[in-house]
């Protein structure tokens, strides 16, 4: 069997919770089940052209809570970007002009990369406004003088942060998944015991992250897009979410509402390399909706 056999086969199965399961398989806790799903989602995208379709996750909570953990995992399987932004060097994130010499920090140097953020709320402004710019546009422009340079940077981020208020709002809008992670319970720790002693003793442990990356890398080359006789339900699913949820949505953007639930939508549908249906606006919307109810930073 095929390479492309074996990942059909997962496609017509349900890819979202097969491959999820595998992403950072330590980390206890109901909570890590819809993370690591949205991770997977976010790993699939990829920009169309003259549309962003990015996602981005947000991680915030105190420490001991995994959220470190999650990053240093995606580094060492999926060949994602760390920086710690308390020890990025002098040029930064966005970079920096010295002299006559225009230098580009890690945003450019990730470029096409996921870049795994620990630490966020400790960042300096500069680099915030650059990572926004980044997340929205795909690039970003250093000025000095008269000397104006662009540089290409299209990333997809997970950020970790333990408080909130030390991030700019906008750029906090621009996470489609921003997640409150909070510690397990001694209940919860005592039921996983046994998994994470046979974890350490490599017993029973399939690492099927190479998998997971292979597939996503095969899904993200599928096109889709949605048919004209899918856009009546499209349209309608949207509005009546607009009009009827009793979620507060009146001072979130369309960017960070209606455009990522049809960026949900489109991931899910690359992951099943199929058209964006009904189903998946839906699923997408009641993601979305979970997630707004449960954030904290949620204007009242």
């Amino acid at each position: 069997m095929s390479n492309e056999d074996y990942f059909n086969i997962i496609a017509k199965e349900n890819p979202l919770e097969f491959l999820s399961k595998h992403i950072c398989p330590y980390l206890v806790g109901v909570q890590w089940d819809i993370i690591r799903k949205c991770a997977l989602l976010m790993g699939v995208t990829n920009d169309r052209p003259n549309m962003r379709m990015r996602l981005h996750i947000l991680l915030y909570g105190g420490p001991g809570t995994g959220k470190s953990e999650f990053l240093s995992w995606w580094q060492q399987k999926m060949d994602g970007v760390l920086v710690n932004s308390e020890l990025t060097s002098k040029t930064g994130l966005v970079g920096d002009a010295r002299g006559k010499t225009i230098h580009p920090g890690l945003l450019a140097q990730s470029n096409g990369s996921v870049l795994l953020l620990d630490e966020l709320d400790k960042m300096s402004v500069k680099d915030q406004n650059g990572l926004l710019q980044a997340m929205e546009e795909g690039g970003y422009v250093i000025t000095k003088g008269k000397n104006r340079q662009a540089f290409k940077a299209e990333i997809r981020v997970i950020a970790t942060c333990n408080n909130l208020n030390r991030i700019q709002r906008p750029l906090i809008d621009r996470f489609d998944f921003p997640f409150q992670v909070q510690r397990v319970s001694r209940l919860q720790r005592s039921e996983y015991v046994s998994d994470i002693i046979d974890s350490f003793m490599g017993k029973n442990v399939n690492d099927y992250s190479q998998v997971v990356k292979a597939y996503l890398d095969w899904a993200k080359t599928a096109k889709t897009r949605i048919d004209p006789d899918d856009e009546p339900g499209i349209k309608k699913a949207i509005r009546d979410y607009i009009l009827n949820s009793d979620t507060n949505i009146e001072g979130i953007s369309y960017r960070s509402l209606e455009f990522s639930i049809l960026r949900i939508a489109y991931a899910l549908a690359l992951l099943e390399r199929s058209k964006i249906t009904e189903s998946h606006i839906k699923f997408a919307i009641d993601l979305k909706d979970n997630i707004l109810k449960n954030f904290v930073g949620n204007p009242e």
